[in-house]
Order: structure tokens, then C-alpha cells, then sequence
């Protein structure tokens, strides 16, 4: 049923290439004749040598392309449906309505607009095993990944910049962060993601191009030296650089401070740094989940950009698509299990969509669970004798 829909579709819309698409399923080209439709521009045939990477992705047999396509739609709609579970949250609670989580809202904005805009393409091209939505679309869309990509990183360096004033220094931190503030500073993130993104726009060689072995656009990185070094040293080593440091000061004042305060048997300032601790635990393993997707993207890009050319193979191209995207998928599982608010907006939403009644009877036990011990009941029987 998809491989039909698929079909009408491209013979719909993309109607030079679908003779081409045909062949290509059914692997009709034979090996000394294949040509390759120029994957940025798919409605002008172009002969030329076919890249191995492409060839690969085109030639793959169809349960594979399948389950590939299959498992990057998994993480689309996770990342989609959780990262729009996490603002609904932030908008229905009022204690979870804090400074710290507008930048966390901002944070999964950017990762649901990396879903849609970007995501759900590779889903496509996995499929078809090429990029079938034009030259232009295809600097977009590379320009889209690598825009909420720098996005997430820069959010990230944020949130570990409030989290250092909010535990090192919280005296400074209601100067710091306001309201208006904090949105200047989702605004200043955005505009360095936009400066860093637009120059491959104007890049003879290189620039934004179709990757077979990502199955996304993204800017070549091995094509121009001295750009892929000022994004590495600007807009990713200084970032990680701060996140480090800060969450390094932000452990090592709340073990010190947790420590003071059970020496000096001072039980509410230190649940007070109990929470602060319980937050900060949530924020920094949402930031270790992010490395572990993006480090091993950071070493790919770095080799490719030291040979001055492709040379992994495509499964480790493919890894890296998958770790770019998977990027913006895990923030709401790690909320949802270190964060009890978080975790118990999550089941009421997913409850009420799953099972409304099961979640009106719970809602109603945990209220009645809250007030009835501040209240003894009181029958008839008992006030008569009284």
C-alpha cells in the first residue's frame, strides 16, 4: 500500500522522473551504462559517474530501504508528538511555567521544526533511495538542519549559562534572567544560527548539496577549510566549552553546599538545594544525551574535512543522519524520567488521549489523596455525640 501511494505520488508530481524511479526500484540500469539524475536537480538529467554513495543508496534492496525508512519515521514522530507534549506541559502546569524552562520550550520549538522540516524528507529519500524535491529545495533544506542544529547547541549553552547563575551565583540570577530577557536571548541564539548558516548560500564550491550516505542537504564541510574551522571553533567548541565548565561549577557548588547545610541540620535550605539538584540532574543528562549524538556527527565531520573528501563508509554516514536527528528526539524521554512534574504531565496528556476516564478517576484520587488527611471526616453519628 505505501509502495503504491509512493508511486502516485512521484508519477504526480515529479513526472520526468518517474520512468527513472522505475528503473532505478527494479535495478534495470546495467552496471557499464548507469547514469545518475543529479540529485539537486532532478527534472534535468545530467550524465556523470555515479558517486558510490549514491550508488549504494540507490541500489539497496527493498526490505532495507524499507526498515531504514521505517525506523527514521519512528524518530519523527517521537521527536514530533514529544517534543510537543513537552511545551503543552510547560503550558498547562504552572509550577513547571518557570524562567529556566522558557529556554527549554525554545529548545524543543527548534527540535519539532527539525522534525518537519527536515526529518520527514530523509524519511523520503530513504524510501526512494534519491533526493527527489529539487536544487532549490535542497539548499533549504540543508540550510533548515544546519540552522536548528547550531539552534540546539547554542539553547543548550544557554540553559547551562542559567543553570551556573541560578546555583553559583543566585544573587545575580533575578538580574540576569527576566522574562523579556530570556526571550532576547532565544532571539540572540536564533540570529547567531541564521549568520553561521547563510554563507555556504554564497560559496562557489561546496555549499549546501544532497548527501547520499546522511540522506539529507547539508554544507559540505570538506569543501571550504577555513569556514568548517570558524563553525568548529565558534559555534561548537566554544559552546560545549561553556556547558562543560558550567555544569562542572554547578556539581561541585551543590555537593559543597549540600554537605554545609546537613553539617548545620538546616532541613528547608537544604530541600531547597535538594531541588535545585533534582533540576540540575535533568538538565545535565538532557546535555549528556545531546554530546553522545553529536560527538561522534563532530569526528565525521572533522575527518571528511582533513581528507578533503567522502571517505567513510555509508554506514557510518548513515549513523551520523540518524544521531543528528535522534539529537532532537531524546529531551522529552530524559524530562519525562528525571523529572516527576514533567513525568506526571506526560501520563496525564498521553492518558487522557489513551484513556480519559482512567485519568479523570486517578486525577480525582491523587486530589482527594492531597486534602483528606488535613481534614478529618466528620459523620452524623459522631457530631450527634458531640
Amino acid at each position: 500500500m505505501i509502495e503504491i501511494l509512493t508511486e502516485l505520488i512521484y508519477y504526480c508530481f515529479f513526472p520526468q522522473n518517474a520512468e527513472h524511479h522505475k528503473s532505478s526500484k527494479n535495478n534495470y540500469l546495467s552496471t557499464t551504462e548507469k547514469t545518475f539524475i543529479n540529485l539537486a536537480t532532478p527534472r534535468v538529467y545530467q550524465k556523470r559517474k555515479m558517486e558510490p554513495l549514491s550508488k549504494k543508496l540507490l541500489n539497496r534492496a527493498p526490505p532495507l530501504a524499507l526498515a531504514e525508512a521505517a525506523c527514521l519515521l519512528v524518530i519523527n514522530i517521537a521527536a514530533f508528538v514529544g517534543n510537543l507534549s513537552v511545551c503543552y506541559a510547560v503550558y498547562r502546569c504552572q509550577r513547571l511555567r518557570t524562567l529556566a524552562n522558557t529556554f527549554l520550550v525554545a529548545l524543543a520549538v527548534s527540535d519539532i521544526l527539525m522534525s518537519t522540516c527536515c526529518m520527514t524528507f530523509s524519511v523520503v529519500v530513504l524510501y526512494l533511495g534519491c533526493w527527489p524535491f529539487g536544487e532549490s529545495f535542497c539548499s533549504f533544506h540543508g540550510f533548515c538542519v544546519f540552522t536548528f542544529g547550531l539552534v540546539s547547541l547554542h539553547s543548550m549553552a544557554v540553559i547551562a549559562i542559567s543553570r551556573y547563575f541560578r546555583v553559583v551565583k543566585p544573587n545575580k540570577y533575578n538580574d540576569v534572567f527576566k522574562a523579556r530577557r530570556n526571550l532576547l536571548y532565544i532571539m540572540v541564539v536564533w540570529c547567531i544560527a541564521f549568520l553561521g548558516s547563510v554563507p555556504p548560500f554564497f560559496f562557489k564550491k561546496g555549499g549546501y548539496e544532497f548527501q547520499a550516505g546522511k540522506a539529507m542537504c547539508l554544507y559540505t564541510f570538506h569543501t571550504n577549510i577555513g569556514y568548517t574551522a570558524f563553525i568548529e571553533v565558534v559555534d561548537i567548541a566554544i559552546p560545549l566549552t561553556i556547558i562543560l565548565f558550567c555544569y562542572f561549577k554547578v556539581f561541585f557548588t551543590v555537593s559543597r553546599t549540600n554537605q554545609v547545610f546537613s553539617r548545620e541540620r538546616n532541613p528547608q535550605q537544604l530541600r531547597a538545594h535538594v531541588e535545585e539538584a533534582k533540576v540540575t540532574k535533568t538538565l545535565a543528562t538532557a546535555m549528556a544525551g545531546f554530546a553522545c549524538c553529536w560527538i561522534p556527527v563532530l569526528v565525521i565531520d572533522y575527518i571528511d574535512a582533513i581528507n578533503g573528501a567522502v571517505t567513510l563508509s555509508r554506514r557510518s554516514y548513515l549513523t551520523y543522519g540518524f544521531l543528528v536527528y535522534l539529537s532532537g528526539t531524546v529531551n522529552p524521554f530524559i524530562y519525562g524520567a528525571t523529572n516527576k512534574r514533567f513525568r506526571r504531565e506526560f501520563k496525564l496528556i498521553f492518558g487522557k488521549l489513551l484513556c480519559p476516564k482512567f485519568v479523570e478517576c486517578a486525577r480525582n484520587n491523587d486530589e482527594n489523596s492531597e486534602v483528606e488527611p488535613h481534614r478529618p471526616r466528620v459523620t452524623k453519628g459522631t457530631s450527634q455525640q458531640q
